[in-house]
Parts: C-alpha cells; sequence; structure tokens
C-alpha cells in the first residue's frame, strides 16, 4: 500500500507540472546556438578519387549538440549553379570497425556495405566528407594557375541549427584537385594539374622520381653502400588491371626480374594485409581489398606499426648475407604507400643503375 501511494503522489506531482507550465505558460527548454558558431577551416582542397574527411572544421562555441548541418547554394564565383557537388553516387561505408585482423576478403567486405549518398556532404558534427566517388568526370578540379580566376571557383553555404537557433554561414570555398591515384611519403610522380608525369619544375624535362629507404644493402660492383638518388634505387606504382590485386616484383639493371625469393629474410604474411600470396621467380602477389591502408587505423601492416598514425601502409623486404668477418648483414629496401584506386596494382622496385650483393663476401 506504501509503494502504490508513493507512486500516486509521484503521478499526481508530475500532471500538476505539467499543468502549472501550461497555466503559467512556461516555455519547453531549448537548446543553446551560439551565434559565433563558425568553420574554422574556410577553404577545403581535397584531391579527387579518395574518401577525405575535413576533421574538427566546425567550432560549435558551445552550442548544443545534436545539430543539423545543410549543404546549401553550391555555385561558381560568378554565380553559375555548381549542384555538381550534390551528385549522389554509391560508396562503401563501413558498418563495423576494422581491425587489420581480418583473415580473409570475405570478412573485410562483410564489414563494408554499399550506400548511395552525395559525393560532398556534411556529417552530423559538422566535418566536410568528400568521398572517393568524386572524380573529375563529377567535378572539374582545377587545372592550371588560372583556376585562381573566381569564376572558376566553387563556393558553398551551411545552414546549422537546433532547438536554440539557427545560422547561416556563407561563402566557404571548395577547391579541389585531381586525382592522384598513389603516394609514396607525400611524393606523387603525377602531376596535380594534367594527371601525366610530374616534372621537378613547370613545363621542366627532369621527372619526379620516388624513392624507397634502403639499409644494409651494398653494391654488388664495390660493395659500397648503395644510396638511392645516386645509384638510382626507384619506386614505381602503376595500374594493369581492373581486379583487385597488389604485385610486388624487383628488377635489376638490365631490367631483368629479381627472384622475390632472394629476399629470404621477408616476412611474406605480414608485407600487406592481402591473402591468397602467388609467389613466381619474377613477382609475389597478393588479393587484396582497396583503398591501402583500408583505413586510417595504425596496424601492423602500416607505417610505425600498431603505434603510428596509419596514413601510409608500410612493406619492407629483407635478406641475409654473410659479410667481411664474418657477420650477418642484413639488407632491407622499404616503402611508405597509399592506393586509393580500386584496381590490378603493381609496385616496382628498380635497382637501375648498380646491382644489389645478395651474396656472401
Amino acid at each position: 500500500m506504501q509503494l502504490k501511494h508513493k507512486a500516486a503522489v509521484l503521478m499526481l506531482s508530475v500532471v500538476a507540472f505539467s499543468g502549472c507550465r501550461k497555466i503559467f505558460d512556461i516555455p519547453d527548454e531549448k537548446d543553446y546556438f551560439s551565434q559565433n558558431a563558425d568553420y574554422t577551416t574556410r577553404t577545403f582542397e581535397p584531391i579527387l578519387g579518395r574518401t577525405t574527411v575535413f576533421n574538427r572544421s566546425f567550432e560549435e562555441d558551445n552550442s548544443t549538440f545534436p545539430m543539423k548541418f545543410e549543404l546549401l547554394n553550391p555555385r561558381f564565383g560568378d554565380g553559375r549553379p555548381a549542384e555538381d557537388m550534390l551528385t549522389k553516387r554509391d560508396v562503401l561505408v563501413w558498418t563495423q570497425e576494422y581491425t587489420g585482423q581480418e583473415k580473409s576478403l570475405a570478412e573485410i567486405e562483410a564489414k563494408r556495405k554499399i550506400e548511395n549518398r552525395p559525393v560532398v556532404e556534411l556529417r552530423t558534427n559538422g566535418d566536410l566528407i568528400v568521398w572517393n566517388a568524386a572524380t573529375r568526370d563529377i567535378i572539374t578540379p582545377r587545372d592550371s594557375a588560372q583556376y585562381d580566376f573566381i569564376q572558376k571557383q566553387r563556393f558553398f553555404d551551411v545552414r546549422v541549427s537546433n532547438s536554440g537557433g539557427s545560422k547561416v554561414i556563407r561563402d566557404l570555398k571548395f577547391w579541389p584537385w585531381r586525382e592522384r591515384p598513389y603516394e609514396t611519403d607525400d611524393v606523387s610522380d603525377i602531376n596535380p594539374y594534367t594527371g601525366g608525369r610530374n616534372t621537378t619544375t613547370p613545363g621542366g624535362s627532369t621527372y619526379v622520381l620516388m624513392y624507397p629507404s634502403l639499409s644494409g644493402i651494398v653494391r654488388e660492383t664495390d660493395r659500397a653502400n648503395m644510396e638511392t638518388v645516386r645509384d638510382r634505387v626507384t619506386t614505381r606504382i602503376e595500374k594493369i588491371g581492373d581486379g583487385s590485386s597488389l604485385t610486388f616484383r624487383f628488377l635489376d639493371k638490365d631490367g631483368n626480374p629479381i627472384n622475390p625469393a632472394r629476399f629470404n629474410m621477408t616476412k611474406w604474411d605480414q608485407v600487406v594485409h592481402g591473402f591468397n600470396m602467388q609467389m613466381t621467380p619474377e613477382y609475389v602477389k597478393y588479393d587484396v581489398a582497396y583503398p591501402i591502408p583500408l583505413a586510417r587505423i595504425p596496424t601492423r601492416f602500416t607505417q610505425g606499426g600498431v603505434n603510428g598514425s596509419g596514413d601510409r601502409a608500410h612493406v619492407e623486404f629483407s635478406f641475409s648475407r654473410i659479410g667481411f668477418g664474418n657477420v650477418v648483414v642484413i639488407g632491407t629496401i622499404a616503402e611508405n604507400f597509399s592506393i586509393y584506386e580500386k584496381g590490378d596494382w603493381r609496385i616496382t622496385f628498380e635497382f637501375e643503375n648498380v646491382n644489389p650483393k645478395f651474396t656472401n663476401d
């Protein structure tokens, strides 16, 4: 009886309070909205063809979440509409956490699903996300220094609101770069304007080269430590098909394949998060999921390992030989890289000027 009495009193109190709100016209509580809320990033410069999230670009100034964000009035600087930014395409969205411990491609793909989304959209926290489906066939990137002309630049507004108020943030700039489907340590041999081979100076004839890192490798001719620039040890990345694989090969100074088995200290099951490894005297190949890395999460396959940033994949190939003094020498060639576009890709390490020494002293 006592419990029933307390429950009745509580219900009566709630009804009475609700009645008082109506009698005295007390307004419902509202969220706080600051008119100083704004984007700290005013110009967004994504590289097309890769999923990019501009994290923490919105400053809420203590406004109450949840808030609603709407991308409004995409336009060029001369007022022409730029609604291609709102084009919808199928994109892969993670539905479960990627860990780097997945044991098959099927296990990876089970954690992603296809959704039809605008190629440029706003997250619930205000972050701008540009999906990898935003490519130059949808959104025209800057093509030269002349892209600085305002009539070629894109702008948009954002309406942000909650129950406490709203605001339209105007004239945010969207200034995309052409696709660069791969990179090594923030270096690319792709011209960011034309998509052709990049040169060290505009219109120059000297090409940008990508170099791996070397350790403990000596030249076959004189046993001097091998240097990437002097000895022209280069990295080349190329798409050779439309499947979903990654191949590694090594070439000597005459362009002949070096058998991957010569890198006898390599942990082949830890080179890349790939499966169904195939090794031949000319290459080693893995079935993989793209992009590489799959997510910006540190794993044993990324630069710095589980304590790194997860920005780049990391590969290394090692071999041992006996040096002078009967000392075991470990030679290693390594590279940090990203590949953003699905396909059959091949990474070639080429010893262009002189061969590495694999044999014992």
